[in-house]
């Protein structure tokens, strides 16, 4: 093999490829946070592509090649909330809780942690919610946590720990409606309750309205919010 300046040819090659890959990635982080900071500071609707260009440092054709669209960025961002939040180790655990009462219990704490690690995108996200792209990220985040909940709820009626009076369409309905990130946004800013307190809320009221009164022991005894 021949060698330029010492350094065999195919080594070389995969250098600079790494070299290139470590660039790329390190602009596309720029991107984001720089899309983060203005979706915080001006929201979806007032952001535009030149000004996160701009606080990233790039062009605004390297953020088109990076990315796509703004709702790709916001796409990205919401992403990396999840893997910031674990959710896969989040989703095995719960999945694999047999307790029904710690299973809703597990739930209601990954969603605190997910929805207080990514509030300020949860409030750009929801702001935008005319925005034809942010409407499709919000319905594809509404399906994915329906299918979820799908899975724990029918896990609960496995064992006959479902109110006798519920069908699992309609537990599932209820459990989606109470876990969803605009009402966390209310609890956190217009009731100005806790990350704590809403996580207790939002156990309980799971707890009470899905599990069968035989069950849903600590749904009577939880403390209410502080």
């Amino acid at each position: 093999m021949e060698l330029r300046a010492g350094i065999p040819y195919g080594k070389q090659r995969k250098y600079r490829s790494s070299l290139r890959e470590e660039r790329a990635a390190d602009t596309r982080a720029r991107i984001v946070r720089a899309a983060r900071a203005l979706f915080t500071d001006r929201g979806f609707t007032g952001t535009t592509v030149s000004g996160i260009a701009e606080r990233a440092g790039v062009a605004a054709p390297t953020v088109y090649a990076a990315f796509g669209s703004k709702a790709a960025i916001m796409r990205a961002l919401l992403t990396q909330s999840e893997d910031d939040a674990d959710a896969s180790t989040w989703r095995a655990r719960i999945d694999a809780e047999p307790d029904p009462n710690r299973k809703l219990e597990n739930f209601a704490e990954w969603s605190r942690h997910l929805f207080s690690g990514s509030r300020d995108l949860i409030a750009a996200a929801l702001a935008a919610a005319g925005e034809p792209a942010v409407a499709e990220l919000h319905e594809q985040g509404d399906q994915n946590r329906r299918n979820w909940l799908s899975d724990i709820v029918a896990s609960v009626a496995d064992i006959g720990a479902l109110r006798p009076e519920l069908d699992q369409q309609e537990a599932i309905d209820l459990a989606w409606m109470v876990s969803g990130p605009d009402l966390y946004l209310r609890a956190a800013q217009t009731c100005a309750w806790s990350d704590d307190a809403y996580q207790r809320w939002l156990t309980r009221h799971l707890q009470h309205q899905l599990l069968d009164a035989g069950t849903d022991k600590r749904a009577t005894t939880a403390e209410p919010p502080a």
